[in-house]
């Protein structure tokens, strides 16, 4: 059984939005130039967020802004990686496999490959945000880590012929 979480946030002049392995999701509602990671802040519902990253289950984080005094006036973008079986302290998503502190691991985006209108729509304390998370547990035996799928490798026992 899925589980779906929904988060509020808003936006705030000083999102840079400009690292290259991580987003983050700020519980406090100032931020300092200094957070290039941060997306959204003043998150709020965050507890439900951290005890469904403590499965180990493929998920699906989707971040939609709102803004009715700038154009697209509404954006999102969509994010996959794994939930890493341990709850975080703060709330990053990591395109590695590092699960101390992580919502998400091996995720397919950062903060730096947010799209245009999203990052547009962040910048601004008038943006309102939903994070939604969307988990499907895999099973307890299961190390969510090594299924990515470039982890799994058919042996054939052909050594002239691999493929």
């Amino acid at each position: 059984m899925p589980d779906i979480i929904l988060a509020t946030c808003r936006g705030h002049p000083n999102i840079q939005a400009d690292h290259d392995t991580t987003l983050e999701l700020e519980e406090a509602p100032i931020l300092t130039i200094r957070g290039d990671c941060v997306v959204c802040v003043e998150c709020r519902n965050t507890r439900p967020l951290r005890e469904t990253a403590a499965k180990k289950a493929l998920a699906k984080l989707v971040i939609a802004a709102m803004n009715p005094f700038i154009k697209p006036y509404i954006a999102y973008t969509v994010i996959d990686g794994f939930l890493p079986g341990e709850s975080p302290r703060r709330l990053v998503v990591r395109k590695s496999n590092y699960r101390d502190d992580s919502l998400m691991i091996c995720s397919s985006l950062s903060a730096s490959e947010l799209p245009a209108d999203v990052k547009k729509l962040l910048r601004s304390s008038y943006t309102r945000c939903y994070v939604l998370l969307v988990s499907s547990t895999l099973g307890t035996d299961i190390d969510t880590v090594y299924e990515l799928a470039g982890c799994v490798v058919k042996d054939t026992g052909d050594t002239n012929n691999p493929g």
